[in-house]
């Protein structure tokens, strides 16, 4: 509801893309070996805030467990946000549950490749690339 009240949207929290169709009113007891859910897709909100009548510069993330760099700049074209950043998951090193990560960064003009670092000082490279592309832009 705030949307056009910002300059930049950074799409930072995960949320799920699948949700259950329905909620049962009670407790479902253990009565058979297995179940089966229904799920529907949640709304995209990182593609309805960049494709709004007037879009803040907007940023997303993306977590890919091959082909880091494509899968990540076909989801930013698909969504029209300006930047992406993706990390690779499910590896040895870094992402969830580390320390450590690193990121590859694109955008229409260019990609970075942010190497393997403690995820604080990550973060702040990352702020400080979203402040320089978006000064640019603007």
């Amino acid at each position: 509801s705030r949307i056009g009240e910002c300059d930049i949207f950074v799409a930072c929290a995960a949320v799920a893309d699948y949700r259950c169709d329905g909620v049962s009113d009670q407790k479902i007891k253990k009565s058979q070996d297995s179940l089966e859910l229904s799920l529907v897709r949640n709304p995209d909100i990182l593609r309805q805030v960049a494709t709004s009548k007037s879009p803040p510069y907007t940023v997303g993330f993306a977590a890919e467990t091959e082909r880091v760099a494509e899968q990540a700049d076909e989801k930013r074209r698909s969504k029209s946000v300006d930047m992406i950043a993706a990390n690779l998951v499910g590896g040895d090193l870094g992402g969830f549950g580390s320390d450590v990560n690193a990121l590859t960064v694109l955008w229409d003009e260019g990609e970075v490749k942010l190497p393997m670092m403690k995820k604080m000082q990550l973060a702040q490279e990352l702020v400080s690339l979203i402040a320089r592309e978006y000064h640019e832009k603007n």
